[in-house]
């Protein structure tokens, strides 16, 4: 069963320069989001859908995480190596940013 949706009919004008119009449509355009929907984000901090630059972040991220866990697996195969340590090191260190980077706020 589908939810009931308040309908949208109010509207809501506001002037911009032609210079500010081009780059609103430019920020929407790179966000792969219409310029009400961006606006309407942007007003109401309101997440509307994933943008292209958020998918291919996710994709990478996905990627790392693969990577990491090979690496991980080879230095439990090999915990007992000097290499491993280092290893280990760093991967703890590139887990820590990218946490700290998945907290960031997105722009």
């Amino acid at each position: 069963m589908k939810e009931n949706k308040e309908r949208r009919s109010a509207w809501i004008k506001m002037r911009v320069t032609p210079d500010e119009k081009k780059l609103i449509e430019s920020k929407a355009s790179a966000q792969g989001q219409t310029v009400t929907d961006f606006l309407r984000q942007r007003a109401l901090d309101y997440r509307l859908r994933i943008s292209p630059l958020e998918k291919e972040r996710i994709r990478q991220l996905a990627r790392i995480g693969s990577n990491m866990n090979q690496i991980a697996r080879w230095a439990n195969t090999y915990k007992k190596r000097a290499e491993a340590v280092e290893v280990i090191t760093r991967l703890i260190l590139l887990d820590r940013e990218l946490h700290e980077e998945e907290n960031e706020p997105c722009t």
